[in-house]
């Protein structure tokens, strides 16, 4: 049989060509080489052949940041079979839906994780438990073991760069997740893409703040790192001051992360909190204020880049460039190889300016969601992908993103983008956090409601700050209902849930 790896394997197999002796994987004081990486991958990748893994099953990873997700993702691909990373701090219902819906016989999970998913394990049929620690159930696999154990000689199997390599779950437009569909050739070029735009290698090294069940750090920090063969520096957790320290001592360049990351180590106080390592950040998956953007790069000095993706397109698809202005609302210019296109209600194409639904064409894009062909063709048209998210292009090709379509509110017939309404509000020195929504009301249909995070140690009254908003606003954006919360509901990676605020919004106290 003629042997095809995946490129992600071929771009590991690289890396180990090109520095065996080369730190792969750093986590505290453990460090891994490219070779011990590449050894203990074929070596888990023949023990799940001899469990009767083949090509195309599927394989749920529900590990923390250590070694061993790395080691499970890529012994997985590497059998052509379909990896499907799975968020640890879900509960065991939507345990039981991904596992399920995925079709994964197979689990590999810390030994902390199995009694929160084990009922959904055996709900669903599961065939091989695989674990991670010294808490090994007697029907169930230990992984270390299992690595140990198994043969180091490698194989020959037929993988396609079309062929699925990793379902990813996201619930961004759907109350049920479903999972996008990966391929090997997407997958790749995604990782590829981010690579040539910092001209990534060695001596760079990426930390993954984000856990590696998240898109971003799969194939913006995971894949990126083997393929460029630099090391990749794990946190197991995201604790700021931790985070710091971490990349201190291992003398990380580069950071992707979630807006509220950057706010954590804004709030740092402390002497020795200097990075001067750190070149580039990303900001993915949020609006990320000027404020605490300029904050940030000029208490740290590493250059912010703002980005947009989507789980669904691979996942990055715009970013800032380091050779290009930088326009401060812009999520930047897209990808080399990535097109995208604004389009109205109708599918038209929209001249520069115009707001309307964001298209993406890309080699990253999802095949499809997984068992879901109906879904799969509503979002998918003639290889575009329909992104649910409203924005613009510029004259110059920036991006800007407005809003998820599902967040515009539209009251008595105008069109109201809560993020403008946010940024205002957000501005009130009283004002730690918000989320506008849209409320129900029986004359304009929807109303403009603001859930409020109040700063600590200030004061202020509702009708304070909506007499703010109305000297800043035209009227009828300004809020009409104010509710005080102690905090935002938020995803794990630190998305605001703005459906389950809409859900809350549905009970109004009128404060004007």
């Amino acid at each position: 049989m003629v042997t095809i790896l995946s490129t992600l394997v071929s771009n590991l197999i690289q890396s180990v060509r090109n520095g065996a002796d080369r730190p792969a994987i750093l986590l505290n004081d453990t460090e891994i080489t490219f070779q011990s990486l590449y050894d203990a991958t074929i070596r888990l990748a023949n023990g799940l052949r001899t469990l009767g893994i083949e090509k195309g099953d599927r394989v749920a990873i529900m590990l923390p940041n250590v070694p061993h997700f790395c080691i499970s993702y890529y012994a997985t691909i590497m059998l052509g079979a379909i990896a499907v990373p799975i968020n640890f701090m879900h509960e065991g219902e939507e345990i039981e839906h991904q596992l399920g819906d995925s079709g994964a016989k197979t689990l590999i999970i810390w030994q902390n994780f199995v009694p929160t998913a084990l009922s959904a394990f055996h709900k669903t049929n599961g065939t091989h438990l695989i674990v991670l620690g010294e808490q090994i159930p007697a029907f169930s696999h230990s992984l270390t073991k299992l690595i140990a154990e198994s043969d180091s000689r490698e194989f020959d199997i037929e993988i396609a760069d079309s062929d699925v390599a990793v379902i990813n779950y996201t619930s961004g437009i759907t109350d049920t997740a479903m999972g996008a569909e990966l391929t090997h050739e997407g997958l790749a070029f995604n990782a590829a893409t981010f690579i040539d735009m910092l001209r990534i290698a060695p001596p760079d090294r990426l930390i993954s703040v984000l856990p590696l069940f998240h898109p971003l750090s799969q194939s913006i920090v995971m894949n990126a790192s083997f393929a460029a063969g630099t090391p990749l520096v794990l946190s197991v957790r995201f604790r700021s001051e931790e985070v710091v320290r971490t990349i201190q001592k291992h003398k990380v360049t580069i950071m992707p992360a979630v807006p509220g990351m950057f706010r954590a180590f804004n709030e740092l106080e402390g002497d020795n909190l200097e990075m001067p390592s750190l070149k580039y950040c990303l900001s993915y998956g949020g609006f990320l204020p000027a404020t605490l953007l300029e904050k940030f790069e000029s208490r740290f000095g590493a250059m912010v880049l703002k980005t947009y993706g989507l789980t669904e397109a691979g996942p990055l698809v715009t970013s800032t460039r380091t050779s290009h202005e930088r326009m401060p609302e812009s999520s930047g210019l897209p990808l080399m190889g990535v097109e995208v296109q604004i389009r109205n209600s109708k599918g038209n194409i929209l001249r520069p300016n115009h707001s309307g639904e964001i298209f993406v064409k890309s080699p990253s894009v999802m095949q499809g969601y997984h068992g879901q062909p109906e879904e799969t063709r509503r979002r998918l048209v003639d290889n575009w992908l329909a992104t649910g998210d409203i924005g613009y292009i510029d004259i110059n090709h920036y991006l800007y993103v407005q809003e998820r379509k599902d967040d515009v509110i539209v009251k008595g017939g105008f069109e109201i983008q809560s993020r403008e309404v946010e940024r205002v509000i957000l501005d009130h020195p009283a004002v730690d956090e918000v989320a506008v929504v849209a409320a129900p009301d029986a004359v304009h249909g929807a109303e403009v409601k603001a859930f409020i995070v109040v700063r600590n140690g200030f004061r202020v009254t509702d009708r304070e700050l909506i007499e703010y908003c109305q000297n800043l606003l035209p009227i009828y954006k300004c809020p009409r209902y104010i509710e005080r919360v102690d905090r935002l509901p938020k995803s794990p990676t630190g998305r605001i849930l703005k459906r389950a605020l809409r859900s809350a919004g549905k009970s109004t106290n009128i404060k004007s």
